[in-house]
């Protein structure tokens, strides 16, 4: 069974009301990881998309390493 994106999504929104969950940039923060436990391949691939951002003059993904 295929179901369309949008379609999926939609359940996910009414599923989180029902919850009582309510996205906020707090929250969002509060669930992010800690990278605590990052292995040291992960942290360097981080580290070079945030130096690529840089000289490309984007925003760098949120993370951290």
């Amino acid at each position: 069974m295929i179901v369309p994106l949008s379609d999926f999504l939609a359940g996910i929104r009414e599923r989180k009301a029902e919850l009582g969950i309510i996205d906020t940039p707090e929250r969002t923060e509060a669930m992010r990881n800690t990278g605590a436990r990052r292995t040291p391949q992960k942290r360097a691939m981080l580290k070079r998309m945030d130096e690529r951002a840089g000289d490309a003059g984007v925003v760098p993904p949120k993370a951290n390493f």
